[in-house]
């Protein structure tokens, strides 16, 4: 979820400063974030905010109900990013939920927050972190990528390693107990894109194939049904995928500069002129020249070659409003 301009306490009172501007003003427009320069990776939680810079440290910004910001403290929420202490080296961050992780340069994995399902990797459950702590048994991470309440790894092998909560198989091992500790998802040894959604995953495989698993409730998976995937089911009709995003749908961006998208269409983020879900890929109407997607709950955008971006969601009105 990229916005958290909605969350209000039981007094009316904002909770979450997630635009990092020092106010708590909605802003329908970008505005700048205090204190940031030199950006290399960035990350979005449910609501707060953190960035990786270029001299290897962590800053975040916006809610600390659950130690997401990693102050050290259970201090109060920030409008303006601070700084995430002992941590150096990082090189790629990713929130979800209440929890935020970073890989660094060694490859080992960091994460903060919540660990209500073991999602920290740390071998504890049920409690929570307002500090970095190590996760258990990685040392040679490429990417790291969080889910609501589950993290997966993708390492240099080529293996996945996942963590945390399992309800629907999120995890990837074939069962679906959630584990404290990061467990291999079957049958991956050849992965080269990893992207994590609303209780499911997806890894692009060096063969050009694209396999998911987890929750399947809206046909996110794309094998054509709506059974859960305790192991990764193949995703079929796809070629030349070069990007990857996921929520309670999925999108992908092809060499031809094509997206196809499948799963929940309740607001028309599948792009194909409909409301109704898809259990299997389908083309987003007038797009030629994507060259990535990020899907939102409840609408999906699109980079173009010329840097200019598309969006597309069902208008009030119950048709599709697609804006450059």
């Amino acid at each position: 979820m990229l916005f958290c301009l909605l969350a209000v306490s039981s007094a009316g009172v904002k909770l979450c400063r997630a635009l990092g501007d020092g106010t708590l003003t909605d802003s329908p427009v970008p505005v700048d974030v205090n204190g940031i320069s030199g950006a290399v990776s960035l990350t979005v939680g449910s609501y707060h905010t953190c960035a990786v810079l270029s001299d290897g440290s962590v800053k975040c910004w916006g809610l600390e109900m659950a130690g997401q910001l990693g102050t050290g403290t259970n201090s109060s929420d920030s409008s303006v990013p601070v700084n995430v202490p002992g941590i150096s080296g990082a090189v790629q961050v990713s929130g979800g939920g209440f929890t935020s992780c970073v890989v660094l340069l060694t490859g080992n994995i960091k994460c903060w927050g919540e660990n209500s399902y073991g999602q920290l990797g740390n071998g504890t459950s049920n409690n929570i972190s307002y500090s970095p702590t190590s996760v258990q048994n990685i040392s040679n991470a490429a990417s790291v990528h969080v889910g609501n309440d589950d993290a997966c790894a993708l390492l240099a092998t080529g293996n996945i390693k996942c963590w945390g909560a399992n309800r629907s198989g999120q995890l990837g091992n074939g069962s679906t107990s959630d584990s404290s500790i990061p467990v291999a998802v079957s049958g991956i040894d050849n992965a080269m894109l990893l992207a994590t959604g609303g209780g499911h995953s997806c890894a692009l495989l060096d063969t050009g194939k694209l396999k998911c698993w987890g929750d399947n409730s809206y046909g996110q998976l794309g094998d054509g049904s709506t059974t859960n995937a305790l192991t990764p089911v193949e995703v079929s009709g796809l070629a030349g995928i070069v990007d990857i995003s996921l929520s309670t749908h999925s999108c992908v961006v092809l060499s031809s500069g094509s997206v196809m998208c499948w799963g929940s269409n309740e607001f028309g983020q599948l792009g194909n002129g409909t409301t109704t879900n898809s259990l299997t890929p389908i083309a987003v109407i007038g797009i030629s020249n994507a060259v990535s997607v990020a899907a939102g709950y409840d609408h999906t955008c699109a980079v173009l070659s010329d840097s200019s971006i598309k969006c597309w969601e069902r208008s009030r009105k119950g048709s599709l409003a697609m804006a450059q």
